[in-house]
């Protein structure tokens, strides 16, 4: 079963305080960059006591954590930040939340098994059988924006658009998306976020609705399949649980309606900020859009939609040089990484051209690599084709506030004001 409980949950462990460890504020994402390079340069791996975490900011550093699953436990990447309340966890559990660890936050050798039965779906050749579809979805939202002018592009197109996207695979009406984007928002928030007690206990009944909804969805494809992925774990499964429990699929579909769209709407926020940002890039893609495809990479690494991910040490290791003992929580800053000058010549530049921008760790590595990395790839790219197309001149509102996800780990305008028409 899925953690409820907090990943502080572990025997005290003597860490040493530093100025960059009473510094960093890993809720706010407001001058992130700024810190990580100064973290980069002084003080590598230092211990954060706000949250218990070590904090790992350097490339090759993180690189081999990803790659030794064996010491590095993945177990914790889905466990709430902030502790969940007794009183949310006794609900959650006398009312069968039963959402256990399968792909994100699972270890060998079950993980190897479960995600050989979702990749039977989830892989490249199914996401881009769906191009089509999701060219169309994309040009019904640009025809919905033509003849206006000044929008919020987040509410007007990315923030429901990758939802929707993920539900032709799921076999999901679109009158459902907004329910299951307010469950998903929700569960982001409950996990990676700092929500007071009264928020977490009511965000608990919309956390335990959307598993109800997942186990529903498992009940109906084993009497009425779909071409969809819930059916098709049920076709692998073939009422062998050797190869995957009914309650696995449960689960495996409840972490990709919310894993499957988040990071995208993110992702694609993010893009379109620093393309208008940097007004001369956003030209270069409308003279040149042969570029759009790295630019897709140069956004990803430049403004990376999950800035930090997390493992926990199973034995006494050596990061860095700094020693971490057995049972510490870790937290890989992937934005850091990201912009790590012994990989990136000249980090802070956005450069839709730059040449090895697809060398960044946005969607992870190792045996965790984001398996819907295709997928998120394949909408970006259609949706700046789309929009550097249909609005060249497309600008943002100037001298507006942005506000970001607050969340240790998913990074992302909440609202993008832009004139479409310049």
């Amino acid at each position: 079963m899925t953690r409820l409980t907090s990943s502080w949950d572990i025997p005290d462990v003597a860490a040493p305080v530093s100025d960059f460890g009473k510094t960093y504020r890993p809720f706010e994402h407001e001058g992130m960059y700024d810190f990580f390079k100064a973290a980069r340069r002084e003080e590598p791996v230092f211990y954060c006591p706000e949250i218990g975490y070590w904090v790992v900011t350097r490339r090759k550093d993180i690189l081999p954590i990803f790659r030794d699953p064996d010491r590095f436990s993945a177990s914790i990447a889905l466990s709430p930040v902030t502790p969940f309340p007794d009183a949310m966890v006794r609900y959650l559990q006398e009312n069968g939340f039963g959402a256990e660890q399968t792909q994100v936050n699972c270890d060998r050798p079950k993980h190897t098994r479960v995600r050989q039965v979702a990749a039977q779906f989830l892989n490249m050749k199914v996401y881009h059988s769906y191009e089509p579809q999701i060219r169309a979805l994309v040009t019904d939202y640009v025809e919905e924006l033509k003849g206006r002018n000044r929008v919020d592009i987040v509410d007007a197109m990315t923030y429901e658009l990758p939802a929707r996207v993920l539900f032709l695979l799921m076999g999901i009406p679109d009158s459902e998306a907004r329910k299951i984007k307010e469950w998903a928002d929700n569960r982001l928030l409950m996990t990676f976020g700092k929500l007071s007690e009264a928020e977490l206990l009511e965000a608990g009944k919309g956390l335990l609705d959307f598993w109800r909804y997942c186990q529903r969805m498992i009940e109906d494809r084993q009497t009425a399949p779909k071409a969809d992925y819930a059916s098709k774990l049920l076709e692998v499964r073939d009422g062998d649980d050797s190869v995957l429990t009914l309650n696995e699929a449960a689960s495996l579909v409840f972490g990709v309606l919310l894993a499957g769209h988040e990071t995208t709407t993110n992702g694609l926020n993010n893009v379109l900020l620093e393309l208008l940002r940097h007004r001369d890039q956003w030209e270069r893609l409308v003279a040149e859009p042969d570029l759009i495809a790295n630019a897709v990479e140069e956004g990803l690494r430049f403004s990376s939609s999950v800035i930090a991910w997390r493992r926990r040490a199973l034995e006494d290791v050596e990061i860095g040089g700094v020693a971490i003992p057995k049972g510490s929580n870790i937290l890989v800053a992937l934005g850091s990484a990201n912009h790590d000058e012994s990989q990136f010549k000249d980090p802070e530049v956005f450069d839709v051209a730059r040449k090895n921008a697809r060398e960044h760790i946005a969607f992870g590595n190792g045996i965790h690599f984001c398996i819907g990395a295709p997928l998120a790839r394949l909408e970006i790219r259609i949706v700046l084709e789309t929009l550097t197309k249909t609005f060249p001149n497309m600008r943002l509102v100037p001298q507006q506030r942005l506000d970001w996800v607050e969340t240790i780990a998913f990074r992302g305008p909440v609202r993008l004001m832009v004139d479409l028409e310049g």
